[in-house]
């Protein structure tokens, strides 16, 4: 049984002429006999040791220069079948050539008729799917006893193919041998369905053919069947169980090439299936679905090839560093809309996804079709749904006198969804089969249509199951259908380690977690329930969700493209203008709140107002911290932290009790800091005289007034007491479980450096900082205070850990120990190791802001995230003389997003021009350099 013979043999013309070389090159080894190259290994040493050598040499060169004019093919953009049937061709020629060349020396040698038996090609060989560091797998196959002459050919073949390069999997069987193998053991089974006769006896492969056959008796191939998918089932489990990985299995991932071998498999266990040809003979495809299948399997093997060559090695899985590399090669070129590896990602996974549901369809179709008799009973007993669909056994089934259903009134193709979502029941094949072959019946009138819109909008008001239904929409084809715009989101990628996902099952999966608030664990969850129960008209935040992203499928700056497209999506939907205008506003805002409360001072009321004011009203406010939330979750597993929730939970709250109180206008903050300072001096008066807390409070900066409760204050008051009365540094440290972080407050005499001096001194201790406030005082005094965790998402509560902590930074502040030299010492295996995990680090990105703040210039530092990465910039800044009053450090994968607020020693913005240039170079430099 020969799968995919036709469909991936190379080019019969070279094969006959690599194999009229190899008869020349092996001639002049032959002449006299030859006899002794048989049995000769290189290290026996003799004349026969060294002709051999030279064979081998001859053979090797003979493999390696063909391999490379295949390879120059493929870089030159050969078909992924024509170069696995061309490596396949080349093995043929080359097994054949020495198979017979030998067995006439060895039988003449030892007067024998022949070496009795036939060499067999297995697996991918047998299939010509064989890629450049593909493992041969070959069988010698005999009956009765296995005489010299065979026993000789199979020594040198095996040794010359090994001493040559290849990595040989080999068996010796008798045909009752296969057959006990096919019975019992189901891989030596399949690898004998696949076996392709190479040379020798025909007779004996005929044999074979036989017992493949006898093992696919109707029953036994049933069970056949069954395990396959029970194997492929446990092969996708481990494999990471999706097809949408960032670095995919091309072989045995989801989609990936042996889904579409099991898919053959299973329909050659019942039918006589030698080709993809013969999937449509048999009526399993249609003949556009073979040459989609086709094209998809010549794709990922065309891939597969290319990672073999990129790795010069067995290597099937697309790792992120090799595909820039990969994409470059197979001719995917960056352009003005798009990189070229993202285009290649994406026409995997496309190619992949075909493969995933062509393969289900396949197997669907071998293993789901009852007899004729048992398909009428069926229908009998269906139950009538209306508009021409029918439960069955409980899927939705078309019964052939139904059959124009789709041509009466397309709009059912939408409502089809409706049914499923309103019944729990799923489609069935054959529905599901005519849904996709009347696609081209949503037009734009379907799409203009309100009883369109009116079914649409009926599938988004529903409590659960919304995201369930938009994805079998979506990979029926008919979301694209009705909306094209988001059609070109399907299998898009952004090739960076933060976004886990193609944008399609990213805005999906946020969907699904919008329906999971009820289950969602996080801190702030019962604030997601709440407001989303509150939601007036939810339908309204899903359109939201759904068309978010809609503008990454136009290219670069997704925000702006992606408002226009969501109204105009919404306008042809004829949606309502209310209703419109407030999902423009959402698409439009939706990175926001994330940029806001991650990135900048969430203490600056001034920024806090000029965000309410563009929000303007509760619902949208709600709707807009939902999104918010719902994305971050849905980029990746781990990406949504505590940290992220407390910081966005705190713009939700300024900002909605401005919205409910209404903006003020007028009050300066040297006003409400005078009535702060009155209302702490009256709060802590039960621990402190009133004149130690106005002193401390005349000395501390404007911001601190505003910012600091009085708990902190009082805090803050006893960390000055211990410093006055002597110690070098004093701290105080308290864990926050639910919030996923510490909080340290250190106070000590400023001097330059010393922030750098802490950071480092918390990053050698394994304390991950996620934002930093400094406060100094008018008499040299600086209170610092860390928001930390450990690296995880947790907050740091082990006493043992702060105390280790607190002597080592009492140790750095008395230039006892280099805090460079401590962080080298302890971390000296991670920072070695590359700070980037893709193919080139990303560049260094320095940006400079002095709008957002009145009083500080807001410097943006994005590069690649690496230990000790603050301590480095926090050690440029003190250098630069600049004054640091808060940073805020935020991690997407392996990219650090860090943010400073400085000012000038005078207390100024920093200047345009050559003092942003001196800076950007600066911290760009060390950056490079890092600490080792």
């Amino acid at each position: 049984m020969m799968l995919l013979a036709k469909a991936t043999t190379g080019d019969d013309g070279r094969a006959g002429a690599w194999a009229a070389d190899l008869a020349t090159t092996l001639a002049p080894f032959w002449a006299g006999g030859g006899f002794d190259l048989l049995l000769s290994v290189p290290d026996q040493g003799g004349a026969g040791s060294t002709r051999r050598q030279g064979l081998v040499r001859a053979v090797r060169a003979f493999v390696e220069e063909r391999r490379e004019g295949i390879q120059r093919s493929h870089r030159a953009g050969a078909p992924g079948l024509t170069t696995v049937g061309d490596l396949t061709a080349l093995t043929d020629a080359l097994l054949a050539g020495l198979y017979r060349s030998a067995e006439a020396v060895a039988a003449a040698r030892f007067g024998e008729r022949g070496a009795g038996c036939a060499l067999v090609a297995l697996g991918g060989y047998g299939r010509r799917e064989l890629c450049p560091a593909s493992d041969v797998d070959i069988l010698f196959l005999y009956e009765g006893e296995v005489g010299r002459t065979m026993h000789a050919l199979v020594h040198f073949l095996l040794h010359l193919l090994w001493d040559v390069g290849f990595t040989v999997g080999h068996a010796v069987r008798t045909l009752k041998d296969c057959r006990r193998m096919a019975e019992e053991d189901l891989r030596s089974r399949t690898s004998m369905m696949e076996a392709r006769f190479l040379a020798g006896e025909p007779a004996l492969f005929e044999g074979l053919r036989g017992v493949v056959g006898g093992a696919m008796a109707r029953r036994k191939a049933q069970e056949y069947i069954r395990a396959k998918l029970a194997e492929q089932a446990v092969r996708h489990e481990k494999y990471g169980g999706s097809l949408y990985l960032q670095e995919p299995h091309i072989k045995e991932g989801v989609g990936g090439l042996r889904d579409a071998h099991t898919a053959l498999w299973v329909a050659a266990a019942q039918h006589p299936v030698a080709d993809l040809a013969d999937l449509a003979t048999w009526g399993m495809l249609g003949r556009e679905e073979v040459s989609g299948y086709r094209a998809a399997m010549d794709f990922l093997l065309r891939a597969r090839v290319e990672l073999h060559y990129l790795a010069e090695t067995r290597s099937d899985v697309l790792l992120f560093p090799l595909q820039v590399p990969a994409a470059a090669n197979l001719g995917f070129t960056d352009d003005g809309a798009a990189r070229g590896v993202e285009r290649f990602m994406q026409t995997y996974y496309l190619h992949a996804r075909t493969i995933q549901q062509v393969s289900a369809r396949v197997v669907d179709r071998c293993t789901g079709t009852p007899s004729r008799v048992g398909t009428r009973l069926r229908q009998l007993m269906g139950r009538d749904l209306g508009d021409g669909f029918t439960e069955i056994g409980r899927e939705i089934q078309v019964l052939p006198r139904h059959q124009e259903l789709f041509a009466e009134d397309p709009v059912r193709l939408l409502k089809a969804f409706w049914y499923v979502q309103q019944t729990g029941f799923a489609l069935g094949q054959a529905a599901r089969d005519l849904i996709r072959a009347n696609l081209h019946r949503i037009d734009d009138a379907v799409r203009r249509s309100n009883r369109a819109l009116g079914f649409f909008l009926a599938i988004l008001r529903e409590r659960t199951g919304v995201a369930r239904i938009l994805r079998q929409m979506h990979e029926s084809g008919v979301l694209a259908a009705y909306i094209p715009e988001w059609g070109k989101l399907t299998c898009l990628v952004q090739h960076d380690l933060y976004h886990r996902y193609t944008v399609d099952v990213h805005t999906l999966l946020a969907l699904e977690h919008l329906e999971g608030l009820d289950r969602a664990e996080t801190t702030h969850a019962e604030e997601f329930r709440a407001i989303a129960a509150d939601l007036a008209r939810p339908e309204v935040l899903k359109l939201a969700v759904l068309l978010h992203d809609i503008g990454k499928g136009e290219g670069r700056g997704h925000v702006p493209v992606g408002r226009r497209l969501a109204v105009q999506v919404l306008e042809r939907m004829g949606v309502p203008q209310e209703e419109v205008a407030e999902v423009e506003f959402l698409v439009a805002n939706h990175l926001v709140m994330a940029h806001l409360s991650q990135r900048r001072d969430l203490s600056d009321e001034r920024m806090v107002l000029a965000f309410a004011r563009r929000v303007k009203t509760i619902p949208l406010l709600q709707m807009l911290y939902l999104l918010t939330y719902l994305d971050i979750r849905a980029v990746g597993p781990e990406v949504w932290t505590e940290w992220k929730g407390a910081l966005l939970w705190e713009l939700y709250v300024k900002t909605h009790t401005i919205l409910t109180r209404g903006i003020a206008e007028g009050v300066d903050d040297a006003a409400r800091a005078a009535q702060v300072r009155a209302t702490l001096v009256r709060e802590l008066q039960a621990e402190f005289p009133a004149t130690t807390v106005q002193a401390h409070l005349d000395k501390a900066p404007v911001r601190y007034l505003l910012t600091t409760a009085a708990a902190r204050v009082a805090q803050h008051l006893r960390l000055i007491q211990q410093v006055e009365a002597g110690s070098e540094v004093a701290l105080q440290w308290a864990a926050y479980p639910m919030a996923g972080h510490s909080e340290v407050a250190v106070c000590a005499y400023g001097k330059p450096g010393r922030f750098a001096r802490i950071v480092g001194t918390l990053t050698a201790n394994g304390m991950n900082i996620l934002s930093a406030a400094i406060y100094t005082l008018s008499d040299g005094l600086v209170i610092r205070r860390f928001q930390v965790d450990d690296g995880r998402g947790s907050a740091i509560g082990d006493q043992a850990a702060w105390a280790r902590f607190g002597a080592d930074l009492d140790r750095v502040l008395r230039d006892e120990v280099d805090v460079r030299a401590m962080l080298l010492a302890r971390h000296r295996e991670v920072l070695r190791r590359p700070a980037y995990k893709g193919a080139a680090p990303p560049p260094t990105r320095v940006e400079f802001d002095n709008v957002v703040s009145e009083t500080h210039t807001v410097l943006d530092v994005r590069t690649a995230d690496r230990l000790g990465l603050l301590y480095v910039i926090s050690s440029v800044l003190s250098d630069l003389h600049l004054d640091l009053s808060l940073a805020k450090i935020t991690t997407e994968a392996d990219q650090a997003v860090d943010v400073f607020y400085v000012t000038e020693p005078d207390g100024s913005k920093v200047p345009e021009g050559p003092r942003m240039e001196e800076i950007r170079r600066r911290l760009t430099e060390a950056i490079s350099e890092g600490i080792g």
